[in-house]
């Protein structure tokens, strides 16, 4: 029986997606919370770099952090408001006829 060593198992440990050249296109969209399909759109404005290697279509590191480093902060939007008191108004009027 041979016993496994720290130092053996330590340098087999996967590496954090941070320190990779590059990204397999399914976990990149993991990471940036995208579909494949978005991830070949922003390729083609430039702001998603790809690479081919092995047959393999990979997404570097540096253009994913690149954009989420462009994410906006989030605000709530105000969407339907206008629809929502329209339809309490026409509730509000219907039950005083």
């Amino acid at each position: 029986m041979t016993q496994e060593h720290p130092d053996l198992a330590q340098a087999h440990a996967p590496l954090p997606w941070q320190q990779t050249m590059f990204l397999p296109l399914k976990r990149a969209g993991e990471i940036a919370g995208l579909s494949p399909a978005s991830l070949y759109a922003y390729q083609k404005e430039g702001r998603v770099e790809f690479k081919r290697l092995g047959g393999r279509t990979l997404v570097t590191t540096r253009s994913i952090i690149a954009l989420l480093d462009t994410a906006e902060e989030w605000t709530p939007l105000d969407r339907g408001s206008a629809g929502r008191a329209k339809r309490i108004e026409r509730a509000r009027a219907s039950r005083q006829d």
